[in-house]
């Protein structure tokens, strides 16, 4: 039998049942579309964590007391830690300037003061490897630990803040993927299976005729598989005007790759194909 006989048969059964096959499109664009927005969401707080890393440092002050021999014995000993990128010394002069520069005129006060106040420290960079709030922390821990570092700071609780947010949301995208493939599965096995009992005399005889059950249930498979492409499609239709309008206002959003948009895509097909193959082999079993 042709394939264009398959085709014809799933597009006839969405004519013929145009408020289930309604119901089965609406609830396959909406899943797709909720997911996708929580995904979005992902990527650009991840794509944002992604761009701070680079800035991770760890800033080590030095005691007043250190003297320089044990301040470059202190260096050498930090740039031969594994997950180093670049340690920088800052003298309480370098320290003033680099102050004065971020603070623009609110640094003024500090013209009153006899002496300089900012202590000497270390800048330390990571490799990007390293830049994880555990390895954060163990490098601070064996940095603090040398003579003549007095302090470690490396912002630790926006850090670990930050990753527990990227945390939580890939927990909800992942909850939500369950969710939702379950909901669409339910609503296109139902969908399915209700048409099929619409049909079911047509069925009884085109077994009593030698129809086999592949050749009964394909086009039920393909109407899922239907309804899978045109919810995805007006899914993703959704989100990239959703996309289009919060970027607009907000800038620097990013939206699927390609690749991405086309995984979504697939989801939504195999979801539709196989809540239909699903009803129609349970059905032709139970007949």
């Amino acid at each position: 039998m042709s394939i264009s006989y398959y085709w014809r048969e799933a597009i006839s059964g969405m004519r013929r049942a145009k408020l289930l096959s309604l119901l089965s499109v609406s609830s396959i664009t909406a899943a797709l579309f909720l997911l996708g927005t929580f995904l979005l969401v992902t990527l650009n707080f991840m794509s944002a964590v992604s761009s701070l890393k680079g800035k991770f440092q760890i800033q080590a002050f030095i005691s007043d007391n250190a003297e320089m021999r044990e301040i470059n014995a202190a260096k050498r000993l930090i740039e031969g830690m594994e997950g180093i990128g670049q340690v920088s010394y800052l003298s309480k002069q370098d320290a003033l300037d680099e102050f004065r520069q971020e603070m623009g005129t609110a640094s003024d006060f500090l013209e009153v003061l006899e002496n300089n106040p900012l202590p000497r420290s270390f800048k330390v960079s990571l490799d990007p490897s390293s830049q994880n709030p555990q390895a954060i922390a163990r490098i601070s821990e064996d940095i603090a630990k040398l003579p003549g570092v007095e302090e470690v700071e490396y912002g630790k609780s926006w850090l670990v803040k930050l990753y527990r947010i990227g945390s939580l949301l890939v927990a909800i995208d992942f909850s939500l993927l369950i969710i939702v493939s379950a909901a669409v599965l339910i609503v296109v096995f139902n969908t399915i299976r209700l048409t099929l009992y619409a049909r079911r005399q047509a069925i009884e005889i085109m077994r009593l005729v030698g129809a086999t059950d592949g050749f009964i249930r394909r086009p039920f498979v393909l109407e899922g598989f239907l309804q899978g492409a045109l919810g995805s499609l007006i899914g993703l239709i959704m989100l990239y005007a959703g996309w289009k309008l919060v970027s607009s206002q907000f800038g620097m959003l990013r939206f699927f790759t390609l690749r991405e948009s086309a995984l979504l895509f697939g989801f939504g097909l195999v979801l539709g194909a196989l809540g239909s193959w699903g009803a129609a082999r349970i059905f032709l079993k139970r007949l």
